[in-house]
């Protein structure tokens, strides 16, 4: 039937277009995300990018019949039934990215930090919004209202002050991920506290979009302004008694009844598309349904971390990239780009924020420095910043300058947060062992029947890599381990040295299908190989080094993958799985549960 209906109202030529445009969206999103994974940005950073590079910023300037063709509607030009296709899957992508939000916040955890939480979020949420309202009210239409920010600005001021005091917390958990702080106190104070600065503000943009007027031509929603918001804020208040209360007993039966894992994901998602549903009928947008659904369902502990995270992986894997990307079709970023109003944005926000946190941290009796960390942490706008700012632009709220603004914001303090708190707090970023491994550094079932072969080829190897002689690096090697063999059990070896004019750590890893005996305590011959070279200037390298080697092989099953691998590209994505899997045992994802929930 479903089928029968979609022929009716698309053709053959628009279900191609409708499908290749969001592979497009889709493939293009995730490649450019993965390129500045790489380079250690927020790959929210690249999925915007392949919007700009597949909407009018560039493919519409140099091949506009193409992007009209792949994109209808995105300009001029109306497209019927293949737009409200495109815009469809688009509005659920940011629906279900908002319910994987929802379920990253945990509100047992919230109220257990107490009143250092209390202050620092209250003082995060406060005078940023203020400062907002009044660079709003003092500014007005140079600032970029829309056409509905014209007709009604009180709306506009609020989104002003909302915008600026938003929280990233998905980027702020990384962040901590990244500096070892995620299971410390001052790391659970700023968790908890974006926590609930996320709620507050997620409040604050349903009732900006319960004030908005209909439109010329747009049917209204049939709520006056404060019915909407009266029935606003009693579905909030039953979801978070009544209906989390109902959902905590219902999932129980689920996970009794149903087959586990897709019996409990499907219930999740039907909670919250009717959650979403309901907003969208009040004349609030759908995304505060699927947010407050992901508030009350995530702070049930019958909602395993295994079920969060396969959540958490579909939404932030498939349809987060196609909602970022979907930002650039709409804009051009360069004829929509104002330096001033970018810069203004900008200083005000950041500024705000920081100042406005080291206060409330400093009210709570912590020290100037962690007081800066919390402050710089807090600052981080990330993925929800550009999420408020594109339903903005789409309710006609704010302008595209205005919006190209907040995406700077969003993006410049997600990139500044880190490294502001690793200074104030004199942390090193952590490190991972494939990382520094990189895709020269293994090599598989080389040619080396004893131990001083393997040694010789790997540290000929090791000295092309770190651009030192080859026969200086064997030797301080082979003199290392004629004093001490480096065996260990299960397998492994770590023969290491410490060299003069070595400018940084070097790691190679051989795969030793056969074995090598490198007299390990359980006799075992050592499969799993890794010469680790460090600075002499830097002796607490090597013990990092070990450490991470240690981490990384501590795993049985990672073990055998590995020594399954048939060649580079394979081990290290083994490694790199097995790294993932413990940083989401840390704080998940990209953003952030906070483990198992008692």
């Amino acid at each position: 039937m479903s089928l029968t209906f979609a022929a009716a109202s698309l053709g053959v030529s628009d279900i191609t277009r409708l499908l290749l445009a969001l592979a497009m969206l889709l493939g293009l999103a995730r490649l450019l995300g993965e390129i500045v994974r790489g380079l250690g940005q927020p790959m929210v950073l690249g999925e915007i990018a392949a919007g700009i590079v597949l909407g009018p910023t560039l493919l519409g300037a140099v091949g506009p019949d193409v992007y009209q063709w792949l994109f209808p509607g995105s300009g001029e030009q109306a497209a019927g039934a293949t737009q409200i296709a495109t815009d469809g899957f688009i509005t659920l992508s940011a629906t279900l990215l908002l319910l994987a939000v929802g379920l990253e916040v945990d509100l047992s955890a919230v109220w257990r930090q107490g009143k250092a939480m209390l202050s620092v979020s209250a003082f995060g949420i406060a005078i940023p919004l203020l400062a907002g309202v009044t660079l709003a009210l003092s500014m007005g239409e140079d600032l970029g209202m829309g056409e509905r920010g014209l007709q009604a600005p009180e709306a506009f001021t609020v989104f002003v002050g909302v915008a600026l005091s938003i929280t990233a917390l998905p980027v702020i958990a990384k962040i901590l991920m990244d500096l070892n702080l995620a299971k410390s106190d001052l790391g659970m104070l700023i968790i908890s506290s974006a926590m609930l600065n996320d709620v507050v503000g997620w409040i604050g943009f349903a009732v900006v979009l319960a004030l908005l007027p209909a439109l010329p031509g747009e049917a209204a929603t049939g709520h006056g302004v404060w019915t909407t918001i009266g029935l606003t804020l009693g579905f909030l208040a039953l979801m978070m008694t009544v209906g989390r209360w109902l959902m905590h007993r219902v999932l129980v039966y689920v996970q009794a009844h149903w087959s586990w894992p897709g019996g409990v994901i499907a219930f999740v998602f039907f909670v919250a598309l009717v959650s979403a549903a309901f907003t969208e009928w009040l004349g609030v947008h759908s995304i505060f349904g699927a947010f407050i659904a992901g508030v009350a369902l995530g702070d049930s502990h019958h909602l395993r971390e295994r079920t969060r995270d396969t959540i958490h992986q579909f939404v932030t894997n498939i349809f987060a990239p196609v909602f970022f990307a979907s930002i650039g079709l709409r804009i051009n970023f360069v004829e929509s780009f104002d330096l001033q109003l970018v810069a203004l944005v900008f200083v005000v926000a950041a500024t705000g924020k920081v100042l406005s946190c080291y206060a409330g941290a400093r009210l709570a009796k912590m020290s100037n420095q962690e007081s800066w960390a919390v402050g710089f942490g807090m600052a981080a706008q990330g993925a929800v910043g550009i999420i408020l700012g594109q339903l903005a632009f789409e309710a006609k709220l704010i302008s595209e300058s205005l919006l190209v603004a907040i995406v700077f914001l969003a993006l410049g303090t997600s990139l500044i947060s880190g490294p502001a708190m690793q200074r104030v707090l004199k942390r090193p970023p952590r490190r991972k062992f494939h990382e520094i491994l990189g895709d020269r550094g293994v090599l598989i079932d080389p040619p080396a029947p004893t131990l001083e072969d393997l040694l010789r080829t790997m540290s000929h190897h090791a000295a092309e890599v770190a651009g030192l002689p080859p026969e200086q690096v064997f030797d301080a090697v082979w003199r290392r381990e004629s004093m001490m063999h480096t065996g260990l059990p299960n397998g492994l070896a770590v023969p290491h040295a410490r060299l003069d004019g070595l400018s940084k750590s070097v790691l190679v890893l051989a795969r030793c299908g056969d074995g090598v005996d490198f007299d390990a305590p359980d006799g075992q011959s050592a499969r799993l190989v890794c010469l680790i070279l460090t600075p002499d200037s830097d002796p607490g390298a090597q013990i990092e080094m070990l450490s991470l080697f240690a981490e990384a092989f501590a795993e049985a099953d990672t073990r055998r993958r590995c020594l399954r691998a048939r060649n580079a590209t394979e081990l290290r994505a083994v490694l790199n799985l097995a790294a993932t899997t413990h940083d989401d045992n840390i704080v998940p994802h990209d953003d952030v549960t906070l483990g198992e929930k008692s």
